[in-house]
């Protein structure tokens, strides 16, 4: 029975770990502010304009901090926790979530002004996507 609780482990690249401690630096800047935001979500205790956010369908900072909170928080940190124990779907989820992270920045840039964490969190991202589909490709043709 425990066998079939237990999924099988499957080979990790030494440059996962890239993908590891980008995922834990963003789950690290993502909880706090995801938490700010839901806690109060007029964006003061960040700093943050409540304009920023009064012209979207949002209106508050509440969805947009829960899909932080759950995405690039959470989901990041569930992420690494999978890499380091070479779960099958670490791969899989480490592309996920860095999709997940470039679209979160994309609608960002779209609604805010611009941030320097804008281009870094995208490059994080980027990097995390170029290691999932590096291991993809390694997994398929070995």
């Amino acid at each position: 029975m425990s066998r079939l609780l237990v999924a099988h482990r499957i080979p990790r690249p030494g440059y996962a770990w890239i993908a590891v401690a980008l995922q834990l630096f963003t789950a690290i800047m993502a909880v706090p502010v995801g938490l700010a935001m839901i806690l109060d979500a007029n964006g003061s205790p960040l700093g943050i304009p409540h304009d920023w956010i009064a012209g979207t369908p949002f209106g508050s900072f509440l969805v947009p901090g829960i899909v932080l909170l759950v995405m690039n928080g959470a989901g990041q940190l569930a992420a690494a926790i999978l890499v380091w124990q070479r779960h099958p779907l670490a791969p899989w989820l480490t592309g996920f979530f860095a999709v997940g992270l470039m679209t979160w920045i994309a609608v960002q840039v779209a609604v805010i002004p611009f941030s320097v964490l804008q281009p870094v969190l995208f490059g994080v991202g980027v990097v995390e996507g170029f290691v999932a589909l590096f291991w993809l490709r390694g997994a398929a043709s070995a």
